[in-house]
């Protein structure tokens, strides 16, 4: 639900409470008072920036916001899964299947960029054609982009890679002499090019910052994992 409060003709500070009951809250600024817009959500000075608003902005953020939650639920089950497999693997040993400062900046370095970048850049459709064909503002409330449905294909998609990801290097160097703090830098650099991938795979519309972001973390990555291995010193080191 969406409140307009027009300022023309009120005090303002009678708005403010029905504004910070509505779901989204917007105040066009008037001549009286200004209590209202300060607390809304949104504030605009004419009536007719409310339709690029709802039908442009809000699809975008609408798209955005739905596809940032499955991928974020879906870059962390990968790790988590990989782990997770490593344990029943291992039969619950107290060994760790990477180190302990790349499960930390797997969150910081590794994948977050990618995520910001795409989760503010990124748009599906252009702003001449939402605001051409107003009725695909219809998807948000329809729940196209985010339901029950896609959030459990996306959880299944997720186990798959993450068993892809997990066997598919140990059994590639299955009775060779590689130890296990090499697989675990396999484990840890398969899974962020495979997110990353996956990420770059769903990106509608690419920027130069969107492919610095998304290779740069990949390469970002390598680094990382080398001087981490280098500094015996590290947290975490094998």
């Amino acid at each position: 639900m969406i409140f307009l409060f027009f300022l023309y003709g009120f005090s303002g500070a009678n708005d403010v409470s029905m504004i910070q009951k509505a779901d989204v809250g917007i105040g066009i600024s008037g001549q009286e008072g200004r209590q209202a817009v300060m607390a809304s959500d949104f504030a605009m000075g004419q009536f007719r920036f409310l339709v690029p608003l709802l039908l442009v902005h809000g699809h975008w953020n609408y798209q955005r916001v739905s596809y940032m939650i499955l991928y974020n639920f879906y870059r962390n089950a990968v790790l988590v899964l990989v782990l997770f497999w490593y344990v029943l693997f291992t039969s619950f040993t107290l060994t760790t299947a990477i180190t302990d400062w790349s499960s930390v900046l797997y969150s910081v370095i590794y994948t977050s960029l990618p995520t910001i970048v795409v989760g503010i850049l990124d748009k599906d459709l252009s702003r001449t054609t939402l605001l051409k064909y107003p009725q695909l503002y219809g998807a948000g409330q329809r729940q196209e982009s985010y339901n029950s449905k896609l959030f459990w294909v996306t959880m299944l998609d997720t186990l798959w890679q993450s068993i892809a990801a997990f066997f598919v290097p140990l059994l590639a160097y299955w009775g060779s002499q590689v130890d296990g703090s090499s697989i675990g830098d396999l484990w840890t650099v398969a899974v962020v090019i495979m997110v990353n991938i996956h990420l770059a795979m769903d990106v509608f519309r690419w920027y130069w910052i969107t492919h610095a972001a998304i290779w740069g973390s990949i390469i970002a990555t390598f680094i990382c994992v080398m001087i981490i291995d280098a500094i015996p010193v590290l947290p975490g080191y094998w």
